[in-house]
């Protein structure tokens, strides 16, 4: 059972973190829902990885938050470099 509320836990910091960066970024109208998803949760597993393995603060949800949003940044900077 904490499997699956891991994994809400995952989608829904996944969601805001995605759409936090591409508002951020003045990207929000180019995603939409599945997009700040998919964003959102490969940036919050990347940014908590690297967090991590900084040795920076990344326990507790807004330090998540936080890793997640910088992930989803970088994701969508990313992104941006090979549209062109």
């Amino acid at each position: 059972m904490s499997t699956l509320i891991d994994a809400a836990y995952l989608l829904l910091i996944g969601l805001v973190a995605g759409f936090l960066a591409a508002t951020l970024l003045g990207e929000r109208r180019r995603y939409g829902v599945i997009g700040y998803l998919v964003v959102g949760v490969i940036g919050a597993i990347g940014g908590n990885y690297v967090f991590g393995s900084l040795q920076l603060p990344n326990t507790g949800t807004e330090w998540r938050l936080i890793a997640g949003v910088v992930g989803a940044i970088v994701l969508i900077l990313l992104l941006r470099l090979l549209r062109r």
